[in-house]
């Protein structure tokens, strides 16, 4: 599937123009085939259906992405962190790895019933800022202030970081983009008693299970970037976010190991 591209004018970003280009020429294709292949291609009958669901996994699962078109995308963002100098902010960036596998976006809306956070414009696996700070977030009321959010929100420094509903915190978070190689790997969930799941009968050893086949990242280095004004602000929300991917882990399924990083 190829993207459409709007003539090249003033009002069109010649940077933006580019990535479009090459997504045309050598990727982009990946999240349009997740998100609406299964949706507008789906056969009526149920067997020939479950036939294009293995296939069309079996197609996901195998996908790389040409490492040109990945090294514009750290490119580009890499040149947008940096204009954030020029207005004052502090960068802290590193990268960490997933030890095992990482999913977010896992209970969104999607044709196949589970779904990963795609970037609307590259077609790659990222982590959202609003997620890097929500599980920070979590983790630090969880350890360091008695899983109280009541009792966190009334530490100073916890409040300069993260804000509130009536102030804004004084640290950024970035989204998070793949470093290098991203390794997608088709995982398994196995409900034993769906009919009871869907609300029709009470559970029973006599249901049959029906798997259900969900896409994750699988040992993927990731880097992470905060951005502030306030230097000591900066050390320690860097701080708080290591310590919540080694020990609390992101995405859904954490409880499993999932979203764990090094």
């Amino acid at each position: 599937m190829k993207i459409k591209l709007p003539l090249q004018n003033k009002y069109f970003p010649s940077d933006t123009f580019e990535i479009f280009s090459k997504i045309q020429e050598i990727d982009g294709k990946f999240f349009h085939f997740y998100n609406f292949y299964y949706l507008f291609n789906m056969p009526k009958c149920s067997l020939i259906k479950d036939k294009l669901k293995i296939q069309i996994n079996d197609t996901i699962q195998h996908y790389k992405w040409n490492p040109k078109f990945l090294d514009i995308i750290k490119n580009r963002i890499t040149s947008f962190i940096e204009k954030f100098k020029d207005h004052g902010y502090q960068l802290k960036a590193f990268k960490a790895t997933c030890i095992w596998r990482l999913i977010i976006g896992l209970g969104a809306s999607h044709p196949q019933e589970t779904s990963m956070t795609l970037h609307h414009i590259y077609g790659i696996p990222y982590i959202p800022g609003s997620a890097v700070k929500g599980v920070t977030r979590h983790w630090v009321i969880f350890s360091k202030h008695d899983n109280s959010e009541g009792k966190a929100e009334k530490n100073e420094e916890f409040v300069k970081v993260f804000g509130t509903q009536k102030k804004s915190g004084k640290v950024i978070f970035m989204d998070a983009y793949p470093v290098g190689d991203i390794n997608l790997k088709i995982d398994i969930m196995n409900p034993h008693y769906p009919e009871y799941y869907s609300g029709f009968k009470p559970p029973a050893d006599w249901q049959t299970p029906k798997p259900i086949k969900f896409l994750t990242v699988e040992k993927t280095k990731f880097q992470f970037v905060l951005l502030s004004k306030d230097q000591a602000l900066l050390d320690k929300a860097c701080e708080w976010l290591k310590e919540a991917l080694q020990n609390f882990g992101i995405g859904a399924k954490t409880s499993l190991g999932y979203g764990i990083f090094e």
